[in-house]
């Protein structure tokens, strides 16, 4: 068995070394070390980091060839060792083909592996900006926000980044490349052709289960003028409702696009981006009328503080909130209505390790995206893990399921779900090189 497993990754090196060279395949050693794991410990049979979609297609044919498992990451390291296991490593995020704008047809393509602050800012050079984003600048790439389903925080209020995707490049598991999505009909819903089949919309989301995203296409909108405005609240359950209930009324007079409530141990802080479109001298008159809202719900806000000149040209990254440095965390999306259940349904599974619990509250126009910090818990041992039916039962619907919960939301997939996913796995992953090892969900 052991010398088998020595042989197939020896072909299997060889084969990607031959075909993209020795410096963009990591073996061995290296490849343990890039993902984060133990010298010596079992690992991946390498790790890959593909300049293009050409490299993606040949990595895939590789493992076709020698029944390898093909594994796209965007995030390193890794956080379940597992995955990557005697597996050939995708790393998406080599993936850098430069943002080009389309002011005209007001589009931008580019690769998965670039980083969201950088398409944004590329924009902005145009006057434009994606609708989404996160809600903090931590280098998050593309790829690896559609991979896992994940909407994007920052202008939640004006709708989800995963609505903005037009068309995109993928290899399918059997090798093959494919254009899908709406690159010509840009006034029709992304994922629904004049009557063609269109499979973007279950693509999206699926971690690379169905096929490889490589290059994408995503609409850009007007850029507002922007203006930032924090409030630190108590640490209590009435705060976070009153900001949230706040943030809905601001986004019914079209004042703000943002509203992100952070809740640590020492208290909660609400963070509004303020908008104008009539520019930066309305930006008072929209300050003035936010406060007035603010006193409606026992919150008084400070004076918006503006985006500088040299954020809105495009020329710096903008001054998002800062945020504690990174967890393991697991995201959620819930509608409104399930707020409060929500809230103190992940309440009680913090209190059950001792934890007071972070937690970071996305409030978007249609539903709320939550992300819990798993803090020092090991996450398969963390209750929002463990007991992660009652999430499901409580209304919250698990963004990047990964290996921790997949079990878990297969459980709440309708019949008709389960087999739509096993009927486009057999058409583009036949052989299960994407697959096999982790399944369809």
């Amino acid at each position: 068995m052991v010398e088998g497993r020595v042989a197939m990754a020896s072909a299997v090196q060889a084969d990607l070394v031959d075909r993209l060279g020795r410096a963009r395949v990591l073996v061995a050693d290296e490849a343990r070390k890039a993902c984060g794991l133990e010298v010596g410990a079992a690992g991946p049979l390498a790790v890959v980091r593909p300049a293009n979609i050409e490299h993606v297609e040949h990595i895939v044919k590789v493992g076709r060839l020698r029944h390898a498992v093909v594994v796209p990451r965007g995030r390193f390291p890794v956080s379940q060792p597992e995955e990557v296991r005697d597996v050939v490593v995708l790393d998406v995020g080599a993936l850098q083909r430069p943002p080009a704008v389309d002011i005209g047809r007001r589009t931008v393509t580019v690769g998965v592996g670039v980083e969201l602050g950088q398409i944004d800012r590329v924009a902005r050079q145009a006057r434009l900006c994606l609708r989404s984003m996160p809600g903090f600048d931590d280098g998050e790439k593309l790829g690896a926000l559609l991979a896992r389903g994940t909407p994007g925080e920052l202008g939640l209020g004006e709708g989800s980044l995963l609505g903005e995707v037009v068309s995109a490049h993928v290899v399918t598991g059997g090798g093959r490349v494919l254009a899908v999505g709406a690159a010509d009909m840009l006034a029709q819903t992304p994922w629904l052709g004049e009557g063609f089949a269109n499979p973007l919309g279950q693509l999206l989301g699926s971690e690379g289960r169905l096929a490889i995203l490589c290059e994408v296409t995503l609409r850009l909108h007007p850029a507002p003028t922007a203006a930032w405005c924090s409030v630190a609240l108590p640490p209590t359950r009435e705060a976070l409702l009153g900001a949230a209930s706040l943030t809905r009324a601001l986004y019914s007079a079209r004042l703000a696009d943002t509203g992100l409530v952070r809740q640590t141990a020492s208290g909660q802080q609400l963070d509004l981006r303020l908008i104008t479109f009539r520019g930066e001298a309305d930006l008072a008159q929209v300050g003035t009328l936010a406060l007035e809202l603010g006193m409606k719900f026992g919150i008084t806000l400070p004076p918006p503080e503006a985006e500088p000149r040299r954020v809105r040209l495009g020329l710096q990254a903008g001054a998002w909130p800062l945020r504690a440095a990174a967890q393991p965390s697991l995201e959620l999306r819930l509608s409104w209505p399930d707020l409060p259940g929500l809230y103190d349904l992940t309440s009680a599974l913090y209190a059950e390790v001792g934890q007071v619990g972070e937690r970071t509250w996305a409030l978007g126009a249609d539903s709320v995206l939550l992300r819990c910090s798993f803090g020092s818990v090991r996450p398969e041992l963390h209750p929002l893990v463990a007991r992660s039916l009652l999430l499901f039962d409580a209304g919250a619907a698990p963004l990047g399921f990964g290996s921790l919960l997949r079990s878990a939301g297969r459980e709440r997939m309708p019949t008709s779900a389960k087999v739509l996913l096993t009927a486009l796995q057999r058409a583009w992953d036949p052989e299960g090189v994407l697959s096999s090892r982790v399944g369809v969900l």
